[in-house]
């Protein structure tokens, strides 16, 4: 099992430390949503019995963000991102009535 452990971290690490494709996510944010997940994921687990629907909003929310920091892409950023693009800045005129 020890070495499972250890191909499996060598892949996150991998993972870590190539360039993303499209460089939406840094190599600090991809480390901290890594981390972040991972507790969320050991917190979702412990939680499985006692608690099942708490447990599965842990195990999808870690799951995500692990899958985020490994891979490098966040949807979020990227319709944020897509969604600044098209915004265009309109002229507002107000007129106040005065008594």
């Amino acid at each position: 099992m020890g070495t499972l452990v250890d191909k499996v971290i060598s892949k996150v690490k991998s993972k870590v430390d190539e360039n993303c494709e499209n460089g939406k996510i840094e190599t600090s944010e991809r480390i901290l949503s890594v981390v972040a997940g991972g507790f969320i994921l050991g917190a979702g687990v412990r939680f499985l019995i006692k608690h099942p629907l708490t447990a599965l909003s842990g195990l999808s929310l870690g799951g995500a963000l692990v899958y985020r920091g490994v891979t490098g892409k966040c949807a979020v950023k990227k319709a944020i991102e897509d969604d600044a693009e098209r915004v265009e800045v309109i002229e507002h005129r107000y007129f106040i009535k005065k008594d």
